[in-house]
Parts: structure tokens; sequence; C-alpha cells
């Protein structure tokens, strides 16, 4: 997935799920005190909340970015809802 499939994806609240080196990742939306967020997450494990997509690109696991992680996978390790 490019940077650009990304955003646009973001922008219109699109969810996401993904397999990175073999563990499940979601991206969301919701609500914190009033505020839009966009959660990042490994499947059941603690989650990460930002307020824009431009945030999300730079949030790290295992010293990559979600930006990278989803540059480096095939359509079959993503999927958009």
């Amino acid at each position: 997935m490019s940077k650009e499939e990304l955003l646009d994806y973001l922008d219109s609240g699109r969810e996401i799920e993904f397999k990175w080196n073999g563990n499940m990742y979601s991206i969301t939306y919701g609500k914190i005190n009033g505020r839009s967020v966009i959660s990042f997450c490994e499947f059941y494990k603690e989650s990460t909340e930002v307020e824009t997509p431009a945030e999300l690109l730079n949030v790290k696991r295992d010293n990559t970015t979600v930006l990278d992680m989803l540059q480096s996978l095939t359509d079959n390790d993503i999927w958009i809802y």
C-alpha cells in the first residue's frame, strides 16, 4: 500500500486490519474525552491514539512505523472495511 492510498483510506474513515510479522494489527476510529482519534494496535494489546493521519504514519512498533509496515505488505495481508 502506498502512502497516498493509506492517507485516502484514513481521510475517508476506512478501518484497516493487516498482518505484519505474523501479528494482526488494526486501525480504527473513536472518541476520547470528546475528541476524535485514530486508534492503532496489535490485536488484544494496548492501543495508541492519535488525532491526525500524519501522526499515525509515524507511530512505531518494533522500531518500524505504521507506514513502513503497510508499504511492505501485499494485498493478501491487508483488509479494508
